[in-house]
């Protein structure tokens, strides 16, 4: 029986990320590990714990809780090392995926095999801080755990089975925010198969035709195209079991139709920020707009088989990414590819001049001073001026500025403006790495498919 337990990493007292350091330094000892190390952040203490401050600097959030611990056990003999590098692995990539820098580890030097898992509070891909709320373990956090334990032959927890459908955070997150998750596109296109479908039989060659793979045994499972994972019935709901579906395939006529699979304010939300650029348009910028707005409607379309079914999917599982970039080419008038370039080299010019100027203030930096001289100004600005303490915390403060050597504020204070133009800069490269990625990919297969026809051509 696998045993998970979750803590908070809270902020030391002064302030800082400490604890998170130290958690991350405890976790990756290579004494407890066996270089039994996974995750999405690197591997060293040094680069996860830089990976993850990265982020909070991005998104301004340094404050506050600097993380979460995660601890699955198994007691002894239960579960190899492998077997729980494997849990561990398909635990993280579930409920994390990529929207968390995360790290974990198996420690090996106890007679219980356990592992830990580190993750970041802010989510990299949006900036919001990680919430948990009461209900989420039992609802979100141990289905997981059970359903990789008796994937790989370990007994799972054993608790009401009315809890067992568990969701990872980022689908769960996703519905919160009305944006499609793999539950809600599988959902979604279930319902469309069942509309036009006749029988049983007739519902699996639509669904295959939307370019599903189907697996049926004691359970339904739907492999969505482009996804390496299904999804069994049982986990999707009242309504979606086989029985369930013939019989709405019956009574089709009281169906009330699909559900969106984005919802109406969100997609509203979308449209008015988009479409207040969209008076001329040049074709690379339409491109990227269709591939959005299909990702948020392919199934309300004409002809909802003629669409690519892998990507489509693929895309509106990422279809905030995809919103923050058609938002971005539109907004700073990128209208071709040779922009897009000349956009992502003048970033990084950018960023290595800032770099450079942030490294030449460094010399006349006191650290320590800085540091004292920030806590003094905080304790003054958190003290209402009727209180006793202001004229004293005042005056300590004053006297501390005689002890500066004179430029070094300016200098804290320009690296400050440095760091958060610089922020802006690394948010705005990832976005313009991953529209780069996404063309490059994109024309490497256009290229396959104009090789592929040419090739049909000659046989012919």
């Amino acid at each position: 029986m696998a045993i998970t337990k979750l803590s908070n990493i809270g902020t030391p007292q002064g302030g800082g990320a400490a604890h998170l350091k130290n958690c991350i330094s405890y976790i990756l000892n290579s004494d407890k590990t066996e270089g039994l190390v996974g995750g999405n952040a690197g591997t060293t203490p040094q680069e996860v714990y830089q990976v993850m401050m990265d982020t909070k600097q991005e998104w301004e959030k340094e404050n506050g809780r600097q993380g979460y611990h995660f601890v699955i056990s198994f007691p002894p003999g239960e579960a190899t090392k492998e077997e729980a590098y494997a849990v561990i692995n398909d635990f993280c990539e579930e409920y994390l995926g990529e929207n968390f820098d995360y790290v974990f580890s198996i420690h090996t030097d106890q007679k219980h095999m356990h592992g830990h898992i580190v993750f970041n509070s802010v989510n990299r891909m949006d900036g919001y801080k990680y919430r948990y709320e009461k209900g989420d373990w039992e609802k979100y956090i141990q289905p997981i755990t059970d359903r990789v334990c008796e994937k790989y032959g370990l007994p799972p927890l054993v608790y009401d089975p009315h809890n067992k459908i568990g969701k990872s955070y980022a689908a769960h997150y996703a519905e919160k925010e009305g944006r499609p998750s793999s539950e809600k596109i599988i959902k979604a296109d279930i319902d469309f198969a069942i509309a036009t479908s006749e029988d049983w039989n007739d519902f699996v060659k639509q669904m295959e035709s939307l370019g599903y793979k189907i697996r049926q045994g004691k359970y339904v499972t739907y492999i969505p195209p482009g996804f390496e994972r299904g999804r069994r019935d049982s986990r999707l709901g009242t309504g979606y079991r086989k029985e369930e579906i013939q019989e709405r395939i019956q009574n089709k006529g009281k169906e009330k139709g699909a559900e969106s699979i984005l919802s109406s304010k969100l997609s509203k939300k979308y449209e008015r920020e988009i479409f207040q650029y969209t008076e001329t348009l040049t074709i690379f910028q339409i491109k990227k707009i269709k591939i959005f707005y299909q990702a948020g409607h392919y199934l309300e379309g004409k002809n909802p088989y003629a669409v690519n079914q892998k990507d489509v999917r693929k895309n509106a599982i990422r279809i905030n990414e995809l919103y923050e970039e058609c938002k971005y080419i539109l907004k700073n008038n990128i209208k071709t590819e040779d922009d897009l370039l000349e956009k992502q080299n003048a970033l990084l010019a950018k960023e290595k001049q800032l770099m450079n100027r942030r490294s030449s203030l460094r010399s006349v930096e006191d650290k320590e001073m800085l540091r004292q001289y920030r806590a003094l100004k905080k304790r003054l600005s958190d003290t209402p001026d009727w209180d006793d303490r202001f004229e004293i915390y005042q005056e300590e403060l004053n006297m501390f500025l005689k002890q500066i050597p004179e430029g070094m504020l300016k200098a804290g204070e320009e690296r400050q403006q440095i760091n958060a133009i610089l922020r802006e800069i690394r948010h705005e490269k990832r976005i313009v790495n991953r529209i780069v990625e996404e063309e490059r990919s994109l024309n490497k297969e256009q290229k396959i498919s104009k090789t592929e026809r040419t090739e049909i051509r000659h046989r012919r």
